[in-house]
């Protein structure tokens, strides 16, 4: 190789001409397509930030506030090229609205989750941090999202585990986690608090339950999962909105 790194998002961030101006101080960031447009709907006076494969966002205002939305990938390799570009680009605080499934038998389908820290247990953040490296959301904005979720729904709050294998959550693998703590799992999480923690930018994330991994039950068509991703995505907004910054 004659450069050190082939491609790096502010080489991304260069070829789009993107400018910190160009983006809200918070991004709300989704994990698939038709989440984020949701979001969109929200803005008044959206502007398309970029593309990147089949990744979009959009910057606009609520209530005067400037607000990023968009999908950020539904795992943790893209979630990783994806959260560095909005870092690199000027974004301060990212904000994961996603989905997960739960570790513990009386979460259920629809209920929420606020995710404190997370167990590692994907393999693109291996190239980013140590082995030991545990990443953290922020406390002020999980204290929010808390507050905001609880007087909705059930919330629960605590740590997550972090997977690549959709089916192979087996015992073998699931059981360590929650002896560990890990009260649900995703997909995404680990890559986005790790990759936004070494550009020092604050994350959090809420997550809705789509189904419990102790009880076997499956809720991905269940309307209340769909009702509540409606509901995260405006404690999302509300929550953008009472945080400092432009």
């Amino acid at each position: 190789m004659q450069k050190d790194c082939h491609l790096t998002a502010q080489d991304l961030v260069a070829f789009f001409q993107l400018k910190k101006e160009d983006f809200g101080h918070i991004a709300l960031v989704s994990g698939d397509l038709q989440r984020a447009n949701m979001c969109v709907e929200k803005l008044d006076h959206p502007v398309k930030n970029f593309t990147f494969i089949d990744y979009t966002f959009w910057t606009g205002s609520v209530n005067g506030k400037k607000i990023t939305v968009g999908n950020g990938g539904l795992f943790s390799p893209d979630a990783a090229f994806v959260t560095e570009i909005l870092c690199c680009a000027g974004v301060d605080v990212l904000i994961r609205l996603g989905s997960c499934g739960a570790l513990k038998e009386d979460i259920q389908v629809g209920d929420f989750i606020i995710a404190d820290t997370v167990f590692r247990g994907d393999g693109t953040t291996r190239y980013y941090v140590d082995d030991d490296f545990v990443p953290e959301a922020d406390r002020e904005i999980s204290d929010r999202l808390f507050q905001e979720s609880s007087q909705v729904t059930r919330t629960h709050r605590g740590p997550i585990w972090t997977t690549d294998a959709l089916f192979r959550e087996t015992r073998e693998f699931v059981n360590p986690q929650i002896e560990k703590g890990a009260i649900a799992v995703d997909m995404i999480a680990s890559s986005f608090f790790t990759v936004a923690s070494l550009y020092r930018k604050k994350t959090a994330a809420i997550l809705t339950v789509s189904d419990n991994l102790i009880t076997g039950e499956i809720g991905f068509l269940d309307p209340g999962f769909f009702e509540a991703q409606k509901k995260m995505i405006d404690i999302a907004f509300s929550t953008a909105e009472k945080l400092n910054g432009h």
